[in-house]
């Protein structure tokens, strides 16, 4: 754990980052605002975030982790940036995404050059059934998840090979975590929150940053982070 986060426990200090977080911002709590923001921010995403896009290094290592045989289970697919450059890498995909709105732009922007669309659960990982795949991934889909322990070991049972998350660092694109305890402003970076919590759990990961230019001119890093559940 990090010591600007003290000395709570990982996910202890997730779960009250989340709750103060929710108490500035409806959408942490409230799936109507979220489906609001995203039916306006859902067309054009993808032109106005390109990370995937432009994370020709980090795809490349998302990609060593996959099999042309594989199941994948996607976890907040959002627009489909990622899913779309990983599409032929694997046999099947099937994702799990809660707003109506961009289940709808990532069926729009699926071209049959990408093979099957993927069939997609309307509902929040937390409030999925427990799917079979040989690989769970999660890019960047974290930030409304509250209990991140037990979102995590969910998904290591779920994933028959590996797990794999990608998360940007830093402001703008992720602002850390911050916490508010006893007169003092605690924080740390998403992508290392993460970690703490898989070492919190006994969960043994591999973390790699990746310089992603964002814009042009403007650089940030953005987390690999990997682990076999069956290895």
């Amino acid at each position: 754990m990090g010591k600007s986060a003290g000395r709570m426990a990982p996910s202890a200090f997730w779960k009250l980052a989340f709750v103060q977080a929710a108490e500035g911002d409806t959408r942490w709590c409230d799936q109507t605002a979220e489906e609001a923001f995203w039916c306006d921010h859902a067309p054009g995403y993808d032109e106005r975030n390109p990370l995937a896009q432009r994370a020709d290094a980090l795809v490349a290592g998302l990609r060593a982790l996959l099999r042309s045989s594989d199941r994948l289970l996607e976890i907040g697919p959002g627009t489909g940036a990622f899913t779309r450059r990983i599409a032929g890498c694997v046999g099947e995909i099937v994702g799990v995404e809660p707003s109506m709105a961009m289940r709808a732009e990532l069926l729009r922007c699926w071209e049959a050059r990408f093979g099957t669309p993927p069939q997609l659960w309307p509902c929040r990982w937390e409030e999925a059934p427990e799917l079979e795949a040989d690989v769970v991934l999660g890019c960047n889909a974290f930030y409304r998840m509250e209990d991140i322990a037990t979102v995590l070991l969910k998904m290591q049972h779920c994933a028959a090979r590996c797990v794999v998350l990608v998360q940007s660092v830093g402001a703008p694109y992720a602002p850390p975590l911050h916490v508010g305890l006893e007169g003092r402003l605690l924080e740390r970076e998403r992508a290392h929150a993460l970690s703490d919590v898989l070492d919190e759990l006994g969960i043994v990961h591999r973390l790699r940053l990746y310089s992603v230019e964002r814009a042009p001119g403007t650089w940030g890093n953005v987390a690999l982070i990997d682990w076999q559940t069956n290895p």
